[in-house]
Protein backbone atom coordinates (compact mmCIF):
# COMPACT_ATOMS: atom_id res chain seq x y z
CA UNK A 1 0.00 0.00 0.00
CA UNK A 2 1.54 3.51 -0.72
CA UNK A 3 1.60 6.50 1.63
CA UNK A 4 -1.56 8.13 0.43
CA UNK A 5 -3.47 5.01 0.44
CA UNK A 6 -2.31 4.33 3.90
CA UNK A 7 -3.55 8.00 4.93
CA UNK A 8 -6.65 7.41 3.58
CA UNK A 9 -7.17 4.29 5.13
CA UNK A 10 -6.67 5.96 8.09
CA UNK A 11 -8.92 9.07 7.64
CA UNK A 12 -11.57 7.03 6.15
CA UNK A 13 -13.72 6.15 9.68
CA UNK A 14 -13.66 9.26 10.41
CA UNK A 15 -15.54 11.04 7.61
CA UNK A 16 -17.72 7.80 7.35
CA UNK A 17 -19.11 8.32 10.83
CA UNK A 18 -22.70 10.22 10.15
CA UNK A 19 -23.45 9.94 14.00
CA UNK A 20 -21.49 11.26 16.24
CA UNK A 21 -21.28 14.61 18.00
CA UNK A 22 -17.79 16.23 17.83
CA UNK A 23 -16.36 15.33 21.05
CA UNK A 24 -16.58 11.37 20.04
CA UNK A 25 -14.82 12.67 16.28
CA UNK A 26 -12.54 14.34 17.77
CA UNK A 27 -11.38 11.20 19.90
CA UNK A 28 -11.30 9.23 16.60
CA UNK A 29 -9.24 12.30 15.29
CA UNK A 30 -6.74 11.26 17.86
CA UNK A 31 -6.42 8.13 17.24
CA UNK A 32 -6.03 9.04 14.07
CA UNK A 33 -3.28 11.08 14.62
CA UNK A 34 -1.38 8.93 16.81
CA UNK A 35 -1.21 6.28 14.03
CA UNK A 36 0.13 8.20 11.60
CA UNK A 37 2.85 10.02 14.39
CA UNK A 38 4.42 6.10 14.65
CA UNK A 39 3.25 4.93 11.27
CA UNK A 40 4.44 7.74 8.30
CA UNK A 41 7.67 6.93 6.56
CA UNK A 42 9.79 9.57 7.62
CA UNK A 43 13.62 9.93 7.01
CA UNK A 44 13.48 13.33 8.71
CA UNK A 45 11.75 15.56 11.10
CA UNK A 46 11.04 17.89 8.07
CA UNK A 47 9.59 14.46 6.11
CA UNK A 48 7.70 13.70 9.58
CA UNK A 49 6.20 17.75 9.77
CA UNK A 50 5.26 17.24 5.83
CA UNK A 51 3.20 14.20 6.15
CA UNK A 52 1.29 14.82 9.73
CA UNK A 53 0.46 18.46 7.80
CA UNK A 54 -0.79 16.52 5.09
CA UNK A 55 -2.84 14.22 7.32
CA UNK A 56 -3.62 17.22 9.62
CA UNK A 57 -5.68 18.76 6.68
CA UNK A 58 -6.91 15.44 5.35
CA UNK A 59 -8.81 15.24 8.72
CA UNK A 60 -10.03 18.42 8.37
CA UNK A 61 -11.14 18.20 4.66
CA UNK A 62 -13.17 15.03 6.86
CA UNK A 63 -14.69 16.42 9.07
CA UNK A 64 -14.78 20.36 8.24
CA UNK A 65 -17.22 21.50 10.93
CA UNK A 66 -15.74 20.16 13.81
CA UNK A 67 -13.97 22.60 15.97
CA UNK A 68 -12.56 20.00 18.36
CA UNK A 69 -10.39 18.79 15.05
CA UNK A 70 -9.26 22.13 14.73
CA UNK A 71 -7.86 22.05 18.35
CA UNK A 72 -6.04 18.68 18.54
CA UNK A 73 -4.14 19.97 15.49
CA UNK A 74 -3.10 23.36 17.06
CA UNK A 75 -1.65 20.94 19.99
CA UNK A 76 0.00 18.32 17.49
CA UNK A 77 1.77 20.86 15.27
CA UNK A 78 2.50 22.55 17.94
CA UNK A 79 4.57 20.04 19.89
CA UNK A 80 6.36 18.68 16.73
CA UNK A 81 7.13 21.87 15.45
CA UNK A 82 9.60 22.16 19.26
CA UNK A 83 10.50 18.57 18.38
CA UNK A 84 14.37 18.92 17.82
CA UNK A 85 14.85 15.28 16.29
CA UNK A 86 12.91 12.73 14.41
CA UNK A 87 11.84 10.33 17.07
CA UNK A 88 11.38 13.27 19.33
CA UNK A 89 8.74 14.48 16.66
CA UNK A 90 7.48 11.48 16.44
CA UNK A 91 7.17 11.05 20.38
CA UNK A 92 5.55 14.62 20.69
CA UNK A 93 3.02 14.01 18.24
CA UNK A 94 1.95 10.82 19.41
CA UNK A 95 1.70 12.42 23.22
CA UNK A 96 -0.16 15.70 21.89
CA UNK A 97 -2.95 13.27 20.58
CA UNK A 98 -2.88 10.81 23.44
CA UNK A 99 -3.24 13.95 25.74
CA UNK A 100 -6.26 15.39 23.87
CA UNK A 101 -7.80 12.16 23.86
CA UNK A 102 -7.79 11.55 27.41
CA UNK A 103 -8.93 14.57 28.70
CA UNK A 104 -11.99 13.84 26.43
CA UNK A 105 -14.24 13.06 29.10
CA UNK A 106 -12.42 15.17 31.89
CA UNK A 107 -13.74 17.82 29.31
CA UNK A 108 -17.38 16.56 28.99
CA UNK A 109 -18.05 16.25 32.35
CA UNK A 110 -16.59 19.30 33.84
CA UNK A 111 -19.27 20.96 30.97
CA UNK A 112 -21.95 19.06 32.31
CA UNK A 113 -20.98 19.82 36.00
CA UNK A 114 -21.35 23.31 35.12
CA UNK A 115 -24.57 23.23 33.33
CA UNK A 116 -26.30 21.74 36.05
CA UNK A 117 -27.15 25.05 37.94
CA UNK A 118 -28.99 26.09 34.64
CA UNK A 119 -31.64 22.50 34.84
CA UNK A 120 -35.06 22.92 35.99
CA UNK A 121 -35.70 21.31 38.40
CA UNK A 122 -39.14 19.29 37.96
CA UNK A 123 -39.16 20.85 34.15
CA UNK A 124 -38.79 20.30 30.49
CA UNK A 125 -35.78 20.27 28.65
CA UNK A 126 -35.74 20.20 25.22
CA UNK A 127 -32.85 18.80 22.90
CA UNK A 128 -31.50 17.83 19.08
CA UNK A 129 -29.37 15.75 18.04
CA UNK A 130 -26.82 13.61 20.46
CA UNK A 131 -24.39 15.68 22.02
CA UNK A 132 -21.98 13.16 24.44
CA UNK A 133 -22.00 16.06 27.04
CA UNK A 134 -25.96 17.48 26.59
CA UNK A 135 -25.99 13.17 27.26
CA UNK A 136 -24.14 12.85 30.09
CA UNK A 137 -26.28 15.98 31.91
CA UNK A 138 -29.18 14.22 31.45
CA UNK A 139 -28.97 10.69 31.61
CA UNK A 140 -27.30 11.56 35.36
CA UNK A 141 -29.08 14.69 36.12
CA UNK A 142 -32.81 14.59 34.46
CA UNK A 143 -34.30 11.46 36.26
CA UNK A 144 -32.98 12.57 39.87
CA UNK A 145 -34.31 16.05 39.39
CA UNK A 146 -37.65 15.23 38.02
CA UNK A 147 -36.81 16.54 34.28
CA UNK A 148 -38.78 15.79 31.29
CA UNK A 149 -37.05 15.60 28.05
CA UNK A 150 -38.21 16.27 24.57
CA UNK A 151 -35.91 14.94 21.80
CA UNK A 152 -35.79 15.59 18.19
CA UNK A 153 -35.56 13.74 15.89
CA UNK A 154 -32.55 15.30 13.77
CA UNK A 155 -32.86 14.36 10.36
CA UNK A 156 -31.52 12.74 8.29
CA UNK A 157 -29.80 10.28 10.56
CA UNK A 158 -32.32 10.18 13.56
CA UNK A 159 -29.53 9.98 16.31
CA UNK A 160 -32.21 11.94 18.49
CA UNK A 161 -34.15 8.77 18.32
CA UNK A 162 -31.17 6.66 19.87
CA UNK A 163 -30.87 9.59 22.94
CA UNK A 164 -34.78 9.01 23.73
CA UNK A 165 -34.65 5.39 24.10
CA UNK A 166 -31.07 5.88 25.92
CA UNK A 167 -32.96 8.65 28.45
CA UNK A 168 -36.19 6.00 28.72
CA UNK A 169 -33.84 3.26 29.72
CA UNK A 170 -32.50 5.39 32.48
CA UNK A 171 -36.18 6.29 34.39
CA UNK A 172 -36.32 9.47 32.59
CA UNK A 173 -39.55 10.85 31.60
CA UNK A 174 -39.29 11.24 27.19
CA UNK A 175 -41.00 12.59 24.55
CA UNK A 176 -39.87 12.29 20.98
CA UNK A 177 -41.18 14.81 18.02
CA UNK A 178 -40.04 15.38 14.50
CA UNK A 179 -37.79 18.37 13.52
CA UNK A 180 -40.87 20.55 12.38
CA UNK A 181 -42.36 20.56 15.42
CA UNK A 182 -40.15 23.20 17.24
CA UNK A 183 -42.75 25.75 17.25
CA UNK A 184 -45.40 23.99 18.36
CA UNK A 185 -43.78 22.26 21.45
CA UNK A 186 -40.85 25.05 22.31
CA UNK A 187 -43.09 27.12 24.25
CA UNK A 188 -44.08 24.65 26.91
CA UNK A 189 -40.36 23.82 27.50
CA UNK A 190 -38.89 25.77 30.29
CA UNK A 191 -35.00 25.87 28.33
CA UNK A 192 -33.46 24.48 25.30
CA UNK A 193 -29.91 22.45 26.06
CA UNK A 194 -27.78 22.22 22.76
CA UNK A 195 -24.10 20.71 22.05
CA UNK A 196 -22.06 22.41 19.66
CA UNK A 197 -19.85 21.94 16.67
CA UNK A 198 -17.93 24.92 17.10
CA UNK A 199 -18.31 28.34 18.64
CA UNK A 200 -16.63 30.82 16.19
CA UNK A 201 -17.56 34.27 14.72
CA UNK A 202 -20.63 34.14 12.60
CA UNK A 203 -22.38 32.11 16.19
CA UNK A 204 -22.50 28.41 17.14
CA UNK A 205 -22.51 25.39 14.56
CA UNK A 206 -24.56 22.52 15.35
CA UNK A 207 -26.86 20.05 13.40
CA UNK A 208 -29.34 21.03 11.27
CA UNK A 209 -32.26 22.09 13.65
CA UNK A 210 -30.77 24.08 15.97
CA UNK A 211 -31.73 27.34 14.66
CA UNK A 212 -35.40 26.58 14.55
CA UNK A 213 -35.34 25.42 17.98
CA UNK A 214 -33.51 28.49 19.05
CA UNK A 215 -36.11 30.81 17.05
CA UNK A 216 -39.12 29.15 18.49
CA UNK A 217 -36.90 29.56 22.26
CA UNK A 218 -36.47 33.07 22.04
CA UNK A 219 -39.94 33.59 20.71
CA UNK A 220 -41.41 31.79 23.76
CA UNK A 221 -38.92 33.79 25.96
CA UNK A 222 -37.08 30.46 26.54
CA UNK A 223 -33.25 30.45 28.16
CA UNK A 224 -31.03 28.67 25.10
CA UNK A 225 -27.97 26.94 26.55
CA UNK A 226 -24.76 25.66 24.59
CA UNK A 227 -22.38 23.01 25.85
CA UNK A 228 -19.59 23.38 24.42
CA UNK A 229 -16.10 22.79 26.11
CA UNK A 230 -12.79 24.45 25.48
CA UNK A 231 -11.91 22.47 22.15
CA UNK A 232 -15.46 23.67 20.57
CA UNK A 233 -13.79 27.52 20.71
CA UNK A 234 -12.80 28.61 17.29
CA UNK A 235 -10.26 31.23 17.31
CA UNK A 236 -11.41 34.58 16.07
CA UNK A 237 -10.97 34.82 12.24
CA UNK A 238 -11.10 30.76 11.16
CA UNK A 239 -13.78 29.50 9.03
CA UNK A 240 -17.24 27.96 10.09
CA UNK A 241 -17.56 25.82 7.50
CA UNK A 242 -21.15 24.52 6.39
CA UNK A 243 -21.26 23.69 2.63
CA UNK A 244 -20.47 19.63 3.80
CA UNK A 245 -23.07 18.30 1.60
CA UNK A 246 -23.86 14.72 2.50
CA UNK A 247 -25.38 12.50 0.05
CA UNK A 248 -29.27 12.81 -1.07
CA UNK A 249 -30.29 9.13 -0.66
CA UNK A 250 -29.71 9.65 3.47
CA UNK A 251 -32.68 12.24 3.13
CA UNK A 252 -34.83 10.06 0.06
CA UNK A 253 -33.80 7.85 -2.82
CA UNK A 254 -35.79 10.45 -4.77
CA UNK A 255 -36.86 9.75 -8.33
CA UNK A 256 -35.40 11.76 -11.60
CA UNK A 257 -35.49 15.73 -11.88
CA UNK A 258 -35.39 15.71 -7.95
CA UNK A 259 -32.25 17.05 -6.57
CA UNK A 260 -32.15 16.46 -2.78
CA UNK A 261 -29.97 19.06 -0.10
CA UNK A 262 -28.38 17.18 2.23
CA UNK A 263 -26.53 19.37 4.61
CA UNK A 264 -26.06 18.13 8.60
CA UNK A 265 -25.13 21.30 9.99
CA UNK A 266 -26.06 24.86 10.53
CA UNK A 267 -25.19 27.79 12.19
CA UNK A 268 -27.15 29.53 15.13
CA UNK A 269 -26.33 33.39 16.10
CA UNK A 270 -25.13 33.79 19.14
CA UNK A 271 -27.93 36.53 19.71
CA UNK A 272 -30.46 33.94 19.95
CA UNK A 273 -28.09 31.93 22.48
CA UNK A 274 -28.99 32.46 26.16
CA UNK A 275 -25.11 31.81 27.51
CA UNK A 276 -22.14 29.31 26.23
CA UNK A 277 -21.41 26.92 29.05
CA UNK A 278 -17.76 25.49 29.13
CA UNK A 279 -15.26 24.34 32.04
CA UNK A 280 -14.95 28.04 32.94
CA UNK A 281 -18.82 28.23 33.89
CA UNK A 282 -21.63 29.94 32.19
CA UNK A 283 -20.18 32.37 29.88
CA UNK A 284 -22.02 35.45 27.97
CA UNK A 285 -21.45 36.14 24.63
CA UNK A 286 -19.13 38.59 25.94
CA UNK A 287 -16.68 36.43 27.83
CA UNK A 288 -16.69 33.18 24.91
CA UNK A 289 -15.66 35.91 22.67
CA UNK A 290 -12.59 36.99 24.89
CA UNK A 291 -12.01 33.00 25.61
CA UNK A 292 -11.29 32.87 21.69
CA UNK A 293 -9.38 35.93 21.23
CA UNK A 294 -6.73 34.16 23.38
CA UNK A 295 -6.08 31.16 20.69
CA UNK A 296 -3.02 31.39 18.31
CA UNK A 297 -3.02 29.26 15.63
CA UNK A 298 0.66 27.47 13.70
CA UNK A 299 1.34 28.64 10.49
CA UNK A 300 0.00 25.76 8.83
CA UNK A 301 -3.64 25.35 10.20
CA UNK A 302 -3.49 29.53 9.69
CA UNK A 303 -2.87 28.50 5.85
CA UNK A 304 -5.80 25.76 5.86
CA UNK A 305 -8.28 28.26 6.94
CA UNK A 306 -7.47 31.05 4.64
CA UNK A 307 -7.65 28.49 1.96
CA UNK A 308 -10.99 26.87 2.90
CA UNK A 309 -12.37 30.55 3.88
CA UNK A 310 -11.63 31.67 0.37
CA UNK A 311 -13.53 28.43 -1.51
CA UNK A 312 -16.64 30.07 -2.81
Amino acid sequence: MDAESAVDELVAPLRADTLSGASVLGRTAADVLRRAAVRLQAGSLEELRWGLGDVCRRILDAQPSMAPLVTLIRLVMVAVEEADSLEAGRLAAAHAADEFRHGAEARIRAVAAAAVEVLPAGGTVATLSSSATVQTLLLEEAAPRGIAVLCFESRPMNEGRMFAAALASAGVEVRYAVDAAAGALIPDCDAVILGADSVGDAGVVNKIGSTALAHAARAASVPVYVLADETKMLPVGFPQVLDDDRPGEEVWDAPGGVEVWNRYFEVTPLENVTAVISEAGVMDVARTLRQRQEIALPPGLRAWAMGRASKP
